[in-house]
């Protein structure tokens, strides 16, 4: 059975994975492409969706610079029409920045943000989520990998 998931986990790229938040289903996340220019070369938002609020927030993966580390920017809806990607310099960061985390199946950690055709993280922390005014994070938990289909497959 580990096999099977883990081939699934290799074939299924980044914009067609789908996840939900270990112990709490009512939290998923997905990638969606976006055209987000050279500031933001990853070409995928992320979307944490929270099916009580109803509400969606989303976010930008980046690289970090020299300490190695990758992040999540928060930006507007990219569904939006006419949406922009912000500046990395700044822009519109309706819920900050949060510090990112992706692993392999086998918990090996991704040392790079997901990118639009790679294969998809198994498992996604998002590892300073979850502080007392956190409205985006209710939990400090791994994002597990449960479908990979298009969207509005």
């Amino acid at each position: 059975m580990l096999a099977l998931a883990a081939a699934t986990v290799v074939a299924c790229p980044v914009e067609q994975a789908h996840y939900v938040l270990r112990h709490d289903p009512r939290v998923t996340a997905y990638f969606h492409p976006v055209d987000s220019g050279p500031d933001w070369p990853s070409h995928v938002a992320i979307a944490v969706q929270h099916k009580e609020l109803r509400k969606t927030f989303w976010w930008l993966p980046w690289n970090g610079g020299s300490n190695g580390l990758q992040n999540v920017a928060s930006t507007e809806d990219v569904t939006a029409k006419g949406w922009q990607p912000p500046s990395p310099d700044g822009g519109p960061r309706p819920y900050g920045d949060r510090q990112y985390i992706g692993t392999d199946i086998m918990y090996n950690l991704i040392n790079h943000v997901p990118k639009r055709g790679e294969p998809a993280p198994a498992h996604m922390l998002f590892r300073d989520a979850a502080g007392s005014k956190d409205t985006a994070f209710l939990d400090r938990q791994f994002f597990d990998l449960v479908g990979c289909e298009k969207e509005g497959s």
